[in-house]
């Protein structure tokens, strides 16, 4: 737990059942009858209360409805279609009955082309085929079995890259399981046999890319270092000799696991000079999704950022959405939200956050329940459409159910607090605000500081009027918002605008107009550098506070 948040937790607890003293305002202040004992349970209270019916199933439902009528027109099948088919009926999502007959039929289907999710997903089926016999015998052949079904699956899925938790698996397996570890071993001797015995060259890459996946594998679980050298560069080699094949997946596992960790010679992906980019770049315009995605990243968050750079993203983002994972989505989504080497198209924007929510979330998801946040805003802030804060409201509600989205907890705590929504009260807020200060997110704890600090600084709310609190919430909000500066974590516009008029009141400081200034000038040099509509909509509010500073 953060500190501060402990610190405020027993200040809390010093006030409850006595008297305070009276405000400005000459009103007797109740003694304080909240409690933080269940915040976790409260805030997941008071965002069910903001839920709206139908929302996420009509979503769901124009996934399925799209999904369907892609699979009949498409010439050319595209397997993700059918995985995220298989995945609705696999745990009866959305208008979707589970059937895990129809699940596995849809899963086939995907990995007729390969597709990694698909293959995880099979191996779940397996699993959970063998759960259904707890409590009953089961022979060892029979469990070697199941065992066995798994391990092919799951190589195969680890062999196409971090798109699933099958890599994980597979090592946490080898280290922990004697059985496991047998099976793992037999799997691969009898891969090295087919080596020997097969001719086409498409089954031949895909033989040498699970071999060196699973060298990767036992090398992480070895203990000895001449050995784990050994098996190192014997995957590295199974992956050259897949990658010389045309593999696509190969020069992602070179990539990834031999050039991740070398020191990078340029800080954009647009050179050669550095091995793991020469990697992924191949694998990318080989048409390997997650090689373009991650490449697309890179070039959205590595500085200098051009408008070069933008536009490179967004390109090797569509590609890479035919895979069309969340996360992926989500980052087309932002693309067209702020006008990311593309025109600004708030419409479409808005269609790529829904899809999103729709869609399953990648292995390693950074941006987990974002899309629920973006909607939010949206709706928020009538981007492109008419205010609704009720969806606003629903969609901050709906991170905080699926995800836990900091973000969101944050946004419907600021709704709440002021008064847009129905039926919640300040102390809902404050529970919200609260709960984003146990995040690490220092970005959003910072501004939970601010706004705590100028509730407990208001007298209107005269059970929590608390002058030693406020301040103790505005100097941490500073602190928060200078430690991002210091650790050259990603600027952002709105903390130097809350800056601005924490130094331009005296917030829990003293007052400084010569500092505000300058930090609502960086709030607006900032959103020329980040092209976000969030940090715009902040600079625009420092313009307006430099302005009257200076008039």
């Amino acid at each position: 737990m953060d500190l501060p948040v402990a610190r405020f937790r027993i200040v809390i607890q010093a006030r409850r059942g006595r008297q305070l003293p009276r405000t400005s305002s000459s009103k007797t202040v109740t003694p304080f009858k909240d409690t933080l004992d269940d915040l976790d349970k409260d805030a997941v209270k008071i965002a069910t209360t903001c839920l709206l019916d139908g929302i996420d199933d009509r979503l769901h439902r124009n996934s399925v409805e799209q999904l369907t009528r892609n699979l009949r027109k498409d010439v050319q099948v595209n397997s993700h279609n059918y995985y995220q088919l298989g995945y609705y009926y696999h745990y009866g999502i959305g208008p979707v009955q589970k059937d895990e007959q129809k699940a596995m039929e849809n899963y086939r289907l995907a990995i007729e082309d390969h597709h990694p999710g698909a293959y995880y997903q099979l191996a779940e089926l397996v699993q959970d085929r063998y759960r259904n016999y707890q409590g009953v015998d089961i022979d060892q052949l029979t469990l070697i079995e199941g065992i066995g079904e798994q391990v092919k699956m799951l190589t195969k899925s680890a062999a196409e890259g971090k798109y699933t938790k099958s890599y994980r698996k597979l090592k946490d397996s080898y280290a922990d399981s004697q059985d496991w570890r047998e099976v793992i071993d037999d799997y691969y001797q009898s891969l090295e046999q087919s080596v020997t015995t097969t001719h086409d060259t498409k089954q031949l890459s895909q033989i040498y890319n699970e071999l060196g996946i699973l060298d990767i594998i036992t090398a992480e679980c070895n203990h000895e270092k001449e050995k784990t050298d050994l098996y190192l560069q014997r995957g590295y080699d199974h992956f050259q000799k897949s990658k010389q094949l045309g593999k696509p997946a190969a020069s992602y596992n070179l990539a990834v696991h031999k050039f991740a960790k070398l020191p990078s010679t340029q800080i954009t992906p647009t050179t050669l000079d550095n091995r793991n980019t020469h990697y992924y770049n191949i694998a990318a315009d080989q048409g390997h999704c997650l090689a373009q995605f991650e490449l697309a990243i890179r070039y959205q968050t590595e500085k200098p950022i051009t408008n070069r750079d933008y536009s490179e993203a967004l390109k090797l983002l569509l590609k890479s959405a035919r895979y069309g994972y969340a996360d992926i989505l989500y980052h087309v989504g932002l693309s067209y939200l702020n006008g990311l080497g593309v025109a600004q198209d708030l419409n479409l924007a808005k269609d790529y956050f829904e899809w999103a929510i729709a869609a399953t979330n990648l292995f390693d998801n950074l941006h987990k329940g974002h899309q629920y946040f973006q909607l939010g805003y949206i709706y928020h802030r009538g981007l492109g459409l008419s205010k609704d804060i009720k969806l606003a409201a629903h969609f901050y509600a709906s991170g905080i159910h699926i995800a836990s989205c900091v973000q969101c907890y944050l946004f419907l705590a600021k709704l709440i607090e002021k008064k847009k929504v129905e039926n919640s009260d300040i102390s809902s807020a404050i529970k919200l605000y609260m709960k984003v200060l146990e995040s690490d997110n220092n970005h959003c704890s910072g501004y939970a500081h601010y706004r705590l600090g100028k509730i407990y600084a208001n007298d209107r709310y005269c059970n929590y009027y608390d002058a030693q609190l406020s301040k103790i919430h505005f100097e941490s909000a500073i602190d928060k918002f200078k430690f991002k500066r210091m650790e050259r974590i990603d600027e952002d516009s709105d903390d130097y605008y809350h800056l601005g008029k924490i130094y331009l009141h005296g917030l829990g400081t003293r007052r400084d107009l010569d500092t505000a200034v300058i930090n609502f000038q960086k709030a607006i040099g900032t959103a020329d550098i980040t092209n976000s509509m969030y940090d715009k909509h902040y600079a625009l509010k420092a313009l307006k506070q430099r302005n009257l500073i200076q008039q």
